[in-house]
């Protein structure tokens, strides 16, 4: 039987929708160990160096990465995946995915969405692939 995975993501954790034809339905969170973002500054009038700056940027790449592929090893024996979330995450995301052979071929979409509840994960993932509705 075919399974589908729907991955809500953004730099601070993933919601991972796993589900079938029959509409089978499991959600787990994978929590990440990205750090947060920082703009220009850490707290108050304490600024980064460009350089602070710039190691910082590549530490979250890094990151990233290692998120990004823990999630590959979670989702690589499905047969199709949408990757679905607010911001840039899903986009850091789907270039690690595009650049696994195993995984490539069965992404079959990035979308914007805003932060969902546990219900509205469930019914992106369905209405997505077309699944019957409860």
């Amino acid at each position: 039987m075919q399974t589908f995975y729907g991955i809500w993501v953004d730099h601070a954790h993933a919601f991972i929708v796993k589900t079938n034809k029959l509409a089978d339905m499991e959600i787990d969170e994978m929590k990440s160990a990205v750090e947060p973002h920082h703009q220009g500054g850490l707290h108050g009038d304490e600024r980064l160096s460009m350089s602070d700056q710039r190691s910082h940027d590549e530490n979250r790449k890094h990151q990233m990465k290692a998120f990004a592929k823990e999630l590959i090893k979670r989702v690589e024996h499905g047969d199709e995946i949408v990757i679905f979330g607010p911001g840039t995450a899903k986009h850091e995301v789907k270039h690690e995915f595009e650049k696994n052979k195993s995984v490539a071929a069965k992404l079959k979409g990035v979308e914007t969405t805003d932060k969902l509840a546990e219900h509205e994960l469930k019914a992106f993932v369905k209405e997505y692939f077309k699944l019957p509705r409860d």
